[in-house]
């Protein structure tokens, strides 16, 4: 029989390891985003720094994004004492499982809901407006003109719902976004309900094959809402 080789060990001990999720809220003006940044207090330094393991997230939400429904997941031989761990504040550990053993964070993730407060720079405005233009989206096979510069250059999937009520709480959902998507989107919203742009407008820059070049809403009125997994990967049905 041949000697295993070092690459066939760590593969044998990647599998036989416990894969693990956690359910996450965080506020958003904590932390310099979630992904891990020298010298820089992030989300998901703050995780590696307790648990010990590399964590991967969801969503890598930006400087000032808070959540509600974060998923993260990491690998590790045994069962951490989750009740015993301490967090930073403004980081909350809202429940962990034992996940799928092919479970990925963001992987396997097939949508996620986000959650804009556009009263966080918009204190009035007309959102029939607004809604008029959400409603001039649908068709589109893509939003990849409300992207902000990317090194992936990947499309932006169309919204597969969206709500807008009275007080300017925007609700959005999609199988992904892009970098700063829904911020552009809610900075555009911001403009068509303040007069400044016509509601058709949002459509003719959304269907641009060119990234997005015009206001970008703050990003403190921004929250990940929920991520959507397929029911059998499901760790928090």
């Amino acid at each position: 029989m041949r000697p295993c080789a070092g690459a066939c060990l760590t593969a044998r001990s990647t599998e036989a390891a416990m894969n693990f999720a956690l359910l996450l809220a965080y506020d958003g003006s904590a932390f310099r985003g979630w992904q891990k940044q020298p010298g820089l207090s992030t989300v998901q330094g703050a995780l590696e720094e307790i648990l010990g393991h590399t964590v991967q997230g969801a969503s890598r939400t930006d400087a000032g994004v808070a959540a509600e429904g974060q998923v993260a997941s990491f690998r590790s031989a045994s069962a951490p004492e989750f009740p015993a761990l301490r967090f930073p504040e403004g980081l909350r550990l809202l429940r962990w499982a034992e996940a799928h053993p092919s479970f990925h964070a963001r992987a396997s993730a097939i949508g996620k809901r986000y959650r804009y407060r556009m009263s966080s720079f918009v204190p009035r405005g007309d959102w029939e407006r607004a809604r008029t233009a959400l409603r001039g989206l649908l068709g589109l096979p893509e939003l990849s003109g409300l992207a902000s510069p990317s090194k992936l250059h990947r499309p932006a999937p169309p919204l597969s719902s969206w709500s807008l009520d009275d007080e300017g709480i925007l609700l959005v959902e999609a199988r992904a976004f892009r970098k700063h998507q829904i911020r552009n989107l809610a900075g555009h919203l911001g403009a068509v309900a303040l007069g400044y742009a016509s509601p058709e407008s949002l459509r003719e820059l959304a269907a641009r094959h060119r990234p997005w070049m015009g206001a970008t809403a703050p990003a403190h009125g921004l929250t990940l809402v929920e991520v959507f997994y397929p029911p059998e990967m499901d760790p928090f049905p």
